[in-house]
């Protein structure tokens, strides 16, 4: 069997997985509310779909440092409310393309799937809280692909505050590879979410990205998004943020994408 078939393979069995998940899910369930995506940054909150509920969110993402610009097509998302306030995260691998003067590696990232679980909704002064498992999966093409599974666990809470505003903090730990070194990777981060009316949802966030790698600096990662609600089933969002690196110039990132609700 060659690598790139078992690649495909490895993609339609996660396609598979996914879709018959979400075929036993949404079957007969009411939708609940209205759709709030996930793309509202790197610090994500501790909100899960509704049971039954199908999500999908997708995107487009550029960064430019310098000479070099990175872009990522699709950035695909699969959201399926298991029941329990549990979800399924289920992420398709996007098409990932690198220029610069040296190299210009390309071609399908990798998958991931991942249980985010909701201990509890934010209720007064008590944050809510979850926790999410998950991995990446090498289904990737060789020049963007980590070549490894990466699992990773991840803790997010939510304080709701007066006007419509919160507060969310998250930290997480994967390990990552790169170029055959596992390493541990490290994120903490805080963000102020603010919502304008019934369809405009904006969040400024910081994050903090440190790697137990021999040479690696920390990346510190300023980002705002703004989301419009277009009906109940129906979301648009765009960002733009900085990244900076101790030892190189800043990155300058932004991106756009869409959520759609079943």
């Amino acid at each position: 069997m060659t690598v790139s078939t078992a690649r495909s393979l490895r993609i339609g069995a996660l396609v598979a997985a996914s879709l018959s998940l979400a075929a036993c899910a949404t079957g007969g369930q009411p939708r609940a509310g209205v759709v709030n995506t996930s793309r509202m940054g790197v610090i994500k909150g501790p909100g899960v779909v509704a049971p039954g509920v199908l999500q999908v969110e997708a995107g487009y993402l550029q960064a430019e440092r310098g000479e070099r610009i990175r872009r990522a097509y699709g950035e695909t998302l699969l959201r399926v409310g298991l029941g329990y306030d549990t979800e399924l995260r289920a992420t398709f691998p996007s098409y990932l393309r690198t220029t610069s003067p040296t190299a210009s590696p390309e071609g399908a990232g990798d998958a991931a799937l991942a249980l985010k679980h909701r201990v509890r909704a934010p209720a007064g002064w008590r944050p809510g809280l979850a926790f999410t498992l998950g991995s990446t999966l090498p289904t990737g093409a060789e020049a963007v692909s980590a070549g490894e599974a990466q699992p990773e666990a991840i803790a997010s809470a939510e304080w709701r505050l007066p006007h419509a505003t919160a507060l969310v903090v998250l930290a997480g730990h994967r390990r990552a590879v790169l170029a055959g070194d596992r390493f541990g990777q490290n994120t903490l981060g805080a963000a102020a979410r603010a919502d304008f009316g019934r369809s405009v949802t904006g969040q400024v966030e910081y994050a903090r990205i440190s790697a137990t790698r021999a040479g690696a600096t920390d990346i510190g990662q300023l980002r705002g998004t703004v989301a419009l609600r277009i009906t109940r089933d129906l979301q648009l969002d765009g960002w733009a943020g900085r990244a900076t690196q101790d030892g190189g110039p800043a990155e300058a990132q932004f991106g756009f994408g869409i959520t759609r609700r079943w």
